[in-house]
């Protein structure tokens, strides 16, 4: 049996830290504005509920570092949020 660390609880306050931490690099790395631009997308399919609870949980537990560069490549939102997908490994059914 594999070791399963305590899933990270998923509420308004831990999505609001993540987007934040995402968000932040973004902005110490390519300015305010373009951290506002890149992080968009996510902050839409995530507070319009088009994300499920398993991909918010990988989210939260991906580098915030990782998910801003990710988001950073530019592209549309699809393209933005394959991406992410891709690197925090959530296959949708």
């Amino acid at each position: 049996m594999k070791f399963q660390p305590n899933p990270i609880a998923v509420n308004a306050t831990t999505i609001d830290t993540g987007l934040w931490a995402i968000q932040r690099y973004g902005m110490q790395h390519y300015g305010t504005d373009a951290a506002a631009q890149d992080i968009a997308p996510l902050k839409w399919y995530i507070n319009t509920g088009r994300a499920p609870l398993e991909f918010t949980r990988k989210l939260l537990n991906a580098k915030p570092f990782m998910v801003a560069r990710k988001l950073h490549e530019g592209g549309s939102y699809d393209e933005a949020i394959q991406r992410i997908k891709d690197y925090i490994g959530f296959k949708a059914d």
